[in-house]
C-alpha cells in the first residue's frame, strides 16, 4: 500500500492562497475555519526586508496524537497512511485539538464535529492529485508515495535537506519543507502584534512572543489562522468538581477503615463524592459539541485514549459512592467496609487519570510531565479535605478526624505549593513553548491571578491558617477559613493551568 506525503518547496511559494481556496471549494469548508492555509511572516528592514510563506496542512503523522487521544476512534488511519475522520462517530470533545502540535484540527460550525485535512482522499481514490496540488501555479507542492523510490517526492526526501514542523514531538510528520527559514517554521520565534485573516483582525495570543522594540526588523507574523483553544472554563469546573469528589471519597474511605464510623465518613463523604461526580459528568457532557452522542465513549471506546479510560473509571467511582450511600441507609457497615477498600484505588485512579489525559494533549508543553499527576492528587486531597471540613460544621465528627483533615489539607497544600514554585519560579523551561506559557503565568496575562490566587489563597494562606489552627487546638474558627481559601486558590490555579497551557500559538 502507498504511504502518501508532501514535499513543499518554500522558495517557490508566492503566497497566492490558491491552495486554500481550492480546499474550501473541494470540501465545502465554512468561512472562518480552514483545512489548509498559508502563513505569512515578514522579517528584516528596508531595503533587505523579505516576506516568507508557509503552506500549512495536516502532517498525517506516523504516530498521530489526535488518534491516540480520540475517545471514540472517530479518527482512524487508512491503509494508505492517511489519518481520516468518521464524522458520524465524533462527539466534539475537542481532545484532538488539544493533542495536535500543529493546530490542524477544528470544529466545523455546521456539523459541530471535528474536521481536518485528509490529503483529499476522495480525489486520490480516483487517481487525482489533491486539490491544493492541482491548482498551485508554481508547483511548489509535490505529492506522492513516500515508499516508492520512483516517485519524485520519495527522491527529494532521500536526497535533499528538509525541515519538518516540531520534530521534537516525535510524531513522524509527512510534510517536508525545503529551504524553510526558522522564523516561519517555528511558531514561538516570530512576534505577533495581531493576526489578519479573512477580513478580520484577531488579537495576539496571550502567550505569543511579544514584539521586540529593540529590533524592529525581527520576524513578525502578518497572516495566520486564528489561535484555536480547545478547552475553557468547562474543563476548569470539571477539574474542581472531580477533585472534590475523588478527594472526599478517598479520605472518607481511609478514615472509615481506620475506625472512624461517624456520620462525616459514613454518609457525608459519599454524598459529597456522589454530588460532585454528577457535576463532573454533567460538565463533561455539556462541553461536548455533540452532547447527544456522549454515550459513544462507553459504547465504542478507544482504549489508547485516557478520556475513554477515564469515563469508565469515573463511572466506577460514582457507582461506589452511590452504593456506599445505600449501604449506610440500610445500616450495612460490612458492605461499607468492602466499598471503602474498593474506593481507595478507584478514587486515586479517578484523580490521576486526568494528568495522563492532559499529557496526551501533546500540543501543550505546559501540560507535560509526571509532576502534574502528582499535583492533581495533591489538589484532590486538599479539595476533599476542605469540603469535609466545611461539612463538619453540620455533622458529627471525631476530634482525631478533624485533626487529620487539617494535617492532610496542610500537607497536600505544601506539596502543591512546592510544585507551583518549582515549575513557574525555579526550574528552567524545557522548551521555548513552555517558557512562553510560564512567562504568561509569572509576569503576563495570568500573573495577578497566579500571585494572589494560586500562590496566595491556594498556598500561603492555608498554611498560615493551619498554623493558627494548630496553636488554637484546631478550632473551626481557623479550619473553616482554611478550607474556603484552599478551594478558592485551587479554582484559580486550575483556571490558569487550563488557559495558560493553551495560550502559546502552534502555527
Amino acid at each position: 500500500m502507498p504511504n502518501y506525503g508532501f514535499v513543499i518547496d518554500l522558495k517557490k511559494c508566492i503566497g497566492c492562497h490558491a491552495c486554500s481556496i481550492a480546499c474550501k471549494a473541494e470540501h465545502d469548508i465554512p468561512v472562518g475555519v480552514n483545512r489548509c492555509w498559508v502563513k505569512t511572516v515578514e522579517k528584516g528592514r528596508f531595503p533587505d526586508a523579505e516576506r516568507l510563506f508557509l503552506p500549512v496542512l495536516c502532517n498525517q503523522c506516523t504516530d498521530a496524537p489526535c488518534m491516540n487521544i480520540c475517545p471514540t476512534s472517530a479518527l482512524f488511519r487508512r491503509k494508505d497512511g492517511i489519518v481520516d475522520l468518521h464524522g458520524d462517530a465524533c462527539i466534539g470533545c475537542k481532545a484532538c485539538m488539544a493533542a495536535c502540535p500543529y493546530d490542524q484540527l477544528f470544529i466545523d460550525p455546521n456539523t459541530r464535529t471535528a474536521e481536518k485535512c485528509n490529503f483529499c482522499a476522495n480525489r486520490i481514490e480516483n487517481q487525482l492529485q489533491p486539490a491544493c496540488v492541482s491548482v498551485c501555479p508554481t508547483e511548489c507542492r509535490i505529492f506522492g508515495d513516500l515508499d516508492d523510490p520512483a516517485t519524485k517526492v520519495a527522491q527529494i526526501v532521500a536526497q535533499q535537506d528538509f525541515s519538518v514542523r516540531k520534530p521534537e514531538k516525535g510524531t513522524g510528520p509527512k510534510i517536508f519543507y525545503l529551504q524553510a527559514d526558522e522564523s516561519i517554521i517555528k511558531p514561538e520565534i516570530a512576534t505577533r502584534p495581531f493576526i489578519f485573516k479573512e477580513g478580520n483582525v484577531h488579537l495576539r495570543p496571550l502567550g505569543a512572543h511579544e514584539p521586540d522594540s529593540v529590533d524592529p526588523g525581527a520576524p513578525r507574523v502578518d497572516y495566520d489562522a486564528p489561535h484555536k483553544k480547545a478547552w475553557g472554563m468547562d474543563l476548569v469546573l470539571y477539574l474542581m468538581a472531580k477533585g472534590i469528589s475523588t478527594g472526599a471519597l478517598f479520605l472518607g474511605a481511609l478514615f472509615w477503615l481506620m475506625g472512624d464510623t461517624s456520620s462525616l465518613t459514613g454518609i457525608a463523604a459519599p454524598v459529597i463524592a456522589t454530588v460532585f461526580a454528577v457535576v463532573t459528568a454533567a460538565v463533561l457532557v455539556w462541553d461536548l459539541e455533540r452532547p447527544e452522542r456522549f454515550y459513544y465513549i462507553l459504547t465504542r471506546p478507544n482504549w489508547t485514549s485516557w478520556m475513554a479510560r477515564g469515563a469508565f473509571i469515573l463511572t466506577a467511582h460514582g457507582a461506589i459512592a452511590g452504593l456506599w450511600m445505600l449501604a449506610w441507609l440500610l445500616n450495612l457497615p460490612i458492605v461499607i467496609t468492602v466499598l471503602a477498600v474498593l474506593a481507595l484505588p478507584i478514587a486515586l485512579a479517578a484523580t490521576a487519570y486526568t494528568g495522563l489525559l492532559f499529557a496526551q494533549g501533546l500540543a501543550r508543553d505546559l501540560w507535560q510531565g509526571w509532576h502534574h499527576t502528582v499535583d492533581l492528587i495533591a489538589q484532590a486531597a486538599a479539595e476533599g479535605s476542605a469540603a469535609l471540613l466545611l461539612v463538619a460544621l453540620f455533622v458529627t465528627v471525631e476530634t482525631s478526624t478533624l485533626h487529620a483533615l487539617g494535617w492532610t489539607l496542610a500537607g497536600a497544600t505544601a506539596v502543591h505549593l512546592l510544585i507551583l514554585v518549582a515549575e513557574n519560579l525555579v526550574l528552567r523551561s524545557h522548551s521555548r513553548h513552555h517558557a512562553l506559557a510560564v512567562r504568561a503565568i509569572r509576569s503576563g496575562a495570568y500573573s495577578k491571578l497566579f500571585w494572589t490566587g494560586a500562590l496566595g489563597l491556594g498556598g500561603i494562606a492555608p498554611l498560615l491558617l493551619f498554623w493558627i489552627a494548630s496553636v488554637t487546638g484546631f478550632s473551626m474558627f481557623a479550619l473553616v477559613p482554611m478550607a474556603l481559601v484552599t478551594l478558592a486558590g485551587s479554582l484559580a490555579w486550575e483556571y490558569i493551568w487550563v488557559e495558560a497551557g493553551q495560550c502559546v500559538p502552534l502555527s
